[in-house]
């Protein structure tokens, strides 16, 4: 078994590494600040889960400080939950920190809300959960479902079973800091990244309120977890790679608890234990370069989609945002192997090559992109015709 004990400041020492920690919203919880997302998990080529190598991963990184672990009862259809419960044995249960959702906005019966906590107590291998949470909460689930959930919740927290209630979040900012305001939370998690800036305000109030915050997609779905030489040549700084760089960003807000990584390699895991534990915070003059950089590169490129998907659906099946994303990716974050991939991840009638210049989307955009023209730069950079 390892041996975890506290120094006199409070820093949980395993191994001899050196793991930074938070103390998560008003809850007595200190959480590793790079936590364990456990729905990349390694696969084996018939799409199950290869337990042998997450049980390794999984053991590394608690081996290694990582304290807090994040899952779902359905992420690897229902397999990501067996796979910490193998892993966390013989580990003292009490300094790790569980974190599973239930998605009400799938119509659950009270019987199935017990079944579905009830299946994951048993999958991970444990009398309780530290924190249960509603999943992919919008405000129209909260008014609709939340009263069932905090009914159900409530009586298993009466026994024991969970210790506090949570929520993960795709809203408007708006919505979030409603969730936020009505006080029934402990715990927040929500995307806040690179490219992904507008949940700063709804962290901050989160961090306020007393909620532990917790952020997915640190490296904004993996996008910075490919080579991005261009983009650390940009911003002239020392980093091993733009995942490293991506993840203190999103660290150097202090209103940040831990960032949850998907990580799905010992090499994966390695790297980002070695970046949180040499972590030391972006100062405001080296994010208002970086910002700065993209800026200027947003500029260069004239090409201000916000996505809002009004000029959808194309008559032609090209999917004219993701195409703009994917083209942002390589000429704006430099992330260029990330975008190729991506753009040839769309369905050869949703590229930009597929464009037959109709001119139906140029009627309905809100900021007069010239589509034609852009899809044409797009299918060209990418396809090199």
């Amino acid at each position: 078994m390892i041996d975890f004990f506290t120094d006199n400041k409070n820093l949980i020492i395993i191994k001899g590494d050196r793991m930074q920690y938070r103390k998560f919203g008003n809850t007595w919880y200190k959480v590793s600040m790079l936590g364990f997302g456990a729905m990349r998990l390694p696969m084996l080529p018939d799409g199950t889960v290869d337990f042998d190598k997450a049980t390794e991963i999984i053991r590394y990184a608690i081996e290694h400080g990582v304290n807090f672990i994040d899952s779902h009862h359905f992420y690897h259809n229902g397999q990501s939950e067996e796979a910490i419960g193998r892993a966390i044995k013989g580990f003292p249960r009490e300094k790790l920190i569980i974190q599973t959702k239930i998605g009400m906005y799938n119509n659950y019966t009270d019987q199935q809300c017990w079944q579905l906590l009830e299946t994951a107590l048993k999958k991970l291998d444990t009398d309780y959960i530290d924190f249960y949470l509603t999943h992919s909460l919008r405000w129209e689930t909260y008014l609709k479902h939340n009263k069932q959930f905090m009914n159900f919740t409530q009586k298993a927290m009466d026994q024991k079973l969970i210790r506090h209630r949570g929520f993960s979040v795709h809203d408007s900012v708006e919505n979030m800091k409603k969730i936020i305001n009505t006080g029934e939370f402990s715990a927040m998690t929500v995307q806040y990244n690179l490219l992904y800036r507008e949940s700063q305000e709804a962290i901050a109030l989160a961090h306020e309120r007393g909620l532990g915050v917790v952020v997915m997609g640190p490296v904004g779905g993996g996008t910075f977890g490919y080579p991005g030489e261009t983009l650390l040549s940009w911003i002239e700084r020392k980093e091993k790679s733009t995942a490293a760089l991506a993840l203190k960003f999103v660290l150097s807000n202090p209103d940040v608890d831990v960032a949850i990584s998907g990580m799905s390699t010992l090499q994966q895991v390695m790297e980002n234990i070695e970046t949180v534990s040499n972590f030391s915070p972006l100062t405001k003059d080296e994010i208002k370069k970086i910002d700065e950089i993209f800026q200027s590169r947003k500029k260069l490129l004239n090409l201000y989609c916000t996505g809002c998907r009004y000029c959808m659906p194309c008559p032609n099946n090209v999917n004219i945002p993701s195409n703009f994303h994917w083209y942002n990716v390589a000429i704006v974050y430099g992330v260029e192997k990330r975008a190729h991939d991506g753009y040839f991840a769309l369905k050869p009638e949703q590229r930009a090559s597929a464009c037959t210049g109709c001119g139906r989307c140029e009627e309905k955009c809100p900021q007069k992109i010239p589509i034609r023209e852009k899809m044409k730069e797009v299918a060209k950079y990418f396809e090199k015709k």
